[in-house]
């Protein structure tokens, strides 16, 4: 079983990603999800893609406090299944370093890692370095390949800008910097190769943790939402973009607005309403340092499911 590591912060677009490559390449390929909490909507859109197992981890982030259920659900996906692809998507918070660390614990002949890979996003690269450099620099340095996403309408300067500045941080990765589904199947397939060496290379930036001051996530969950039309749920999504519902840095859901199902997504102070099935799960959840909990309890007409301080931190440097 190879596995390969999809790595990324928040909202970089990682779920996206790997549809396309599960598309692009044919192979018998399995998922493993490090969701967040009780949502399991991108394990579900995944799912969507065709036939194929989607395994949800969810108890806590796979780079840190439950790492050795991590590593005991790869050896049980290998006895049980054993696919010839184990697609691992962490949480947008999670420490590439530590991640492949932990594969390399159980790693053996069965049991492979291939070059792991940091879906980035263009447009946030310069605020989420400036506010989560250290988690941010950590999955540049320790990827092998950077996958530039949403980046169909950016100016061909700033990609080079940027381009420039992960070179320096990682000299030795390859960067994807066009839109990744113009590239052929042989690119597609080549992602999927074993590495020329016999372990896939950690970058040198770890960080300290000892040093450094923590930054929690804090994640509010909703079930069963109904709003009263997509007019009200596009005036929440503005809100929460301009910060008016608290720091939200990653919010993604379906819900009922009027007689409509709707699928939203909001990064990079964004945001993209779509209709969805209505076989998938309602469900909303907001991720930040500090979700205003009462607000969005108001504007959505329910009580929150979830409120706690999961194992979702970040590294900010002291300053």
């Amino acid at each position: 079983m190879k596995i390969l590591v999809v790595s990324g912060f928040l909202g970089a677009g990682k779920t996206t990603f790997i549809k396309e490559l599960i598309k692009r390449t044919g192979r018998e390929i399995a998922v493993l999800e490090n969701e967040y909490g009780d949502t399991n909507l991108d394990s579900q859109e995944i799912q969507e893609t065709g036939e194929l197992k989607v395994w949800e981890f969810m108890e806590g982030c796979v780079c840190c406090s439950k790492k050795d259920s991590f590593a005991n659900t790869i050896i049980a996906i290998s006895a049980s299944l054993n696919p010839e692809y184990l697609v691992v998507e962490p949480t947008g918070v999670g420490k590439l370093s530590n991640i492949i660390a932990n594969i390399h614990k159980v790693s053996y002949e069965n049991i492979r890692l291939l070059n792991p890979l940091a879906v980035l996003a263009p447009v946030s690269y310069h605020e989420n370095m400036k506010e989560y450099g250290e988690l941010y620099g950590d999955q540049i340095a320790n990827a092998k390949g950077i996958i530039f996403s949403k980046i169909e309408n950016e100016a061909s300067n700033l990609l080079t800008k940027i381009k420039n500045e992960i070179s320096t941080i990682n000299p030795d990765a390859w960067i994807s910097d066009i839109p990744y589904k113009e590239h052929d199947d042989e690119w597609w397939n080549q992602i999927l190769q074993d590495p020329e060496s016999e372990a896939a290379p950690i970058g040198e930036n770890v960080i300290n943790e000892a040093e450094q001051d923590p930054v929690y996530m804090k994640q509010v969950s909703f079930r069963d939402v109904q709003l009263s039309s997509v007019s009200e749920l596009i005036l929440l999504l503005e809100d929460t973009i301009r910060y008016g519902l608290g720091s939200i840095v990653r919010a993604k859901g379906a819900i009922k607005a009027g007689d409509d199902f709707i699928r939203f997504d909001v990064a990079d102070r964004m945001y993209a309403i779509s209709g969805a099935d209505e076989a998938l799960d309602n469900q909303a959840v907001f991720i930040g340092e500090n979700p205003d909990m009462e607000k969005l309890e108001r504007r959505l007409h329910k009580s929150a499911l979830n409120n706690t301080l999961r194992d979702m931190s970040l590294l900010r440097r002291k300053v």
